[in-house]
């Protein structure tokens, strides 16, 4: 079962706005990309736009690993819109920004209610201490994690398909570049989460340090 999840499997999905097929690791339950900061060097008309050749649906984590090298600007930022597959206009929009303020910003657009924002952070607002996540339940609906802790949680949106997942960091071409280095990853993991090993981890680990401590413990009273 270890081997099954966690061994990458090379498989091809789209990415739009560049001339070629782009490769990632995928599995049963989990499929992850790297974007290179050029990526998100692009404007919101132009964005990288990663499209799943299935949609996620309902259930499902992204992990954000955010490995860019940002240039000393308020300007300076990365924006995550995760969509619906057309024709929806659905979607949950992250911004981080990448000056000294590491400002963060969570909004939410739906056929309903339109585009709202649902949190705002002005200062230290995402770490790169974890991943900012993104992660959404049928029962639970939508939380976010800014790297450290929950800044968002249980948000209902009637649900939520993941289509693709869209990048860009100019609100205009003319605009100066956002990042000068580093890579941004994403990890989803979509469907039952019983089905991954990942699930069982706390458990394991449990069991694994309790071992180890009743082990110690015994060999000292022997000793």
């Amino acid at each position: 079962m270890v081997v099954s999840i966690f061994s990458p499997n090379p498989s091809f999905s789209q990415l739009t706005n560049i001339s070629q097929e782009f490769q990632t690791a995928k599995t049963n339950v989990s499929e992850s990309f790297v974007l290179p900061f050029n990526d998100t060097n692009t404007d919101r008309r132009n964005p990288v736009e990663y499209v799943f050749n299935e949609p996620k649906v309902n259930n499902w984590i992204i992990s954000i690993y955010n490995n860019l090298s940002y240039y000393n600007d308020n300007a300076s930022k990365t924006i995550i819109k995760i969509k619906e597959p057309p024709p929806s206009e659905k979607f949950i929009e992250l911004m981080l920004f990448g000056d000294q303020s590491k400002r963060f910003i969570v909004s939410v657009n739906t056929n309903d209610t339109g585009y709202m924002r649902m949190y705002e952070n002005n200062q230290n607002g995402w770490s790169t201490d974890g991943p900012v996540t993104v992660s959404h339940a049928n029962v639970q609906g939508l939380s976010v994690t800014n790297g450290k802790r929950i800044v968002l949680d249980k948000l209902g949106l009637n649900g939520f398909d993941v289509g693709s997942i869209e990048v860009y960091g100019k609100d205009e071409p003319s605009m100066s570049n956002s990042t000068f280095g580093g890579s941004i990853q994403f990890e989803v993991l979509n469907g039952s989460l019983t089905e991954s090993v990942l699930y069982y981890m706390p458990l394991v680990m449990i069991v694994g340090v309790g071992g180890t401590l009743i082990f110690l413990l015994f060999w000292k009273k022997r000793n």
